[in-house]
């Protein structure tokens, strides 16, 4: 997904929550990786940032 604004995101869908909160720039992209439990920013200048949160089923 794509921030269409500065976005504070605690959330992804339903089931994705941050231990934090992290705040997304407009363009940036952004995926849950589901495999490490984290939030993956591409921040567009070389760098992805990760944050921790957790599933829920």
């Amino acid at each position: 997904m794509t921030a269409e604004r500065l976005t504070l995101v605690s959330t992804v869908g339903r089931w994705f929550h941050l231990d934090r909160p992290v705040l997304i720039e407009r363009g940036q992209s952004y995926w849950v990786d589901r495999a490490t439990s984290e939030l993956c920013v591409d921040r567009g200048d070389g760098r992805i940032t990760r944050a921790a949160g957790w599933l829920c089923r």
